[in-house]
């Protein structure tokens, strides 16, 4: 475990800081834009794969504002149960400070993506929109409202997220849902073009390899939630919040997180050699992967956090961490798709 005396080594340590400064590294998480350049990075490449066109302003537009309402009320919604006495992570501090500004926005912002979403989309966009839409909502009653029998006692809740009971272990882990949910959002646009925009007979190959790239994001994206949630096991631990780390002890859970990276290269080197994917999602694929590989290597199981937020005494800072390996494999998400999608 870690020792989170104040006097203990700051050689992974930021130097501290006066007032509540955020690291460059977390500005795109604690705005929860990472999720945001990650879905459109995706979606644009796979519409100039697919469909030979960029995404409308509308589909962008849609896709952007609906990803960041939805990061935006998960991440208000667990800042909202938040024990600052215990350590925790940045992003959750910071919208619990922030958070009638962030709710504020979010109102916003939803008035827009509905405006946009009813008045500009598709009835075929609109429609598979709304099945992912209740899709989401299902998952975050799951996760933000497990049983009605807790009350709002923090130390009840406490108990009641750290028992293994038989029906959260039947579940499949919320990360795994996360990543086939943001995988099916992300190639929406895509999939209503090729199956509902054409007039001739659809393309099987075509659709195959779509189906293929959804997978192979799917568990790109399912890697990437593990990794997070492998860095801030320790975090969640104190904070009571349920993820796939803090559920799997036994030694053999250990080496399949260790294996994650590789597990995913290998995943999507057939997916992208064999099934006919388009050269440049298909390059995005693999090397995404192959990113995700080293850092689950190099990064390694270890708890200590790689960067450490500490402000002065008082501040809304104290007892707050922030892990910059989540930053990189975010960053490995959403980097190969826009680098790519500079030369197609």
């Amino acid at each position: 475990m870690l020792n989170y005396d104040e006097n203990q080594p700051n050689h992974l340590a930021e130097r501290e800081a006066p007032g509540d400064r955020v690291p460059v590294a977390a500005l795109l998480s604690v705005l929860s834009l990472d999720a945001v350049l990650v879905a459109t990075a995706w979606q644009q490449l796979l519409m100039r794969s697919f469909c030979q066109r960029a995404a409308s302003w509308p589909e962008l537009i849609a896709l952007s504002t609906t990803v960041w309402l939805i990061y935006v009320a998960d991440r208000l919604l667990d800042a909202s149960r938040l024990d600052r006495s215990r350590p925790h992570t940045l992003r959750h501090a910071f919208y619990l400070r922030h958070r009638r500004l962030f709710f504020a926005a979010w109102v916003a912002v939803l008035l827009v993506d509905t405006f946009v979403v009813v008045r500009f989309l598709s009835p075929e966009v609109l429609r598979s929109g709304l099945v992912i839409a209740a899709a989401v909502l299902v998952y975050g009653a799951g996760v933000h409202f497990p049983s009605s029998s807790v009350d709002r006692n923090p130390e009840s809740h406490r108990e009641f997220a750290s028992k293994p009971f038989r029906r959260e272990r039947r579940t499949v882990p919320k990360e795994f849902r996360v990543g086939v949910l943001f995988a099916l959002g992300v190639s929406l646009t895509a999939w209503s073009d090729r199956v509902f925009a054409e007039q001739d007979v659809v393309n099987e190959p075509t659709l195959l390899s779509l189906g293929a790239v959804t997978m192979g994001m799917a568990v790109l994206f399912c890697v990437n939630c593990v990794l997070v949630a492998r860095y801030e096991k320790y975090l969640d631990e104190a904070q009571s919040f349920g993820s796939i780390a803090t559920r799997s002890q036994s030694g053999a859970a250990r080496l399949v997180n260790r294996s994650l990276g590789v597990f995913a290269f290998v995943i999507a080197l057939p997916t992208a050699v064999l099934l006919g994917v388009p050269t440049p999602v298909g390059a995005a694929i693999l090397i995404a992967a192959m990113g995700l590989a080293v850092i689950a290597i190099a990064a390694g199981d270890d708890e200590a956090p790689r960067a450490v937020v500490r402000c002065n005494q008082g501040a809304m800072l104290a007892n707050t961490i922030f892990d910059v390996r989540g930053a990189w494999v975010d960053a490995v998400l959403w980097t190969p798709p826009a680098v790519i999608l500079c030369w197609v």
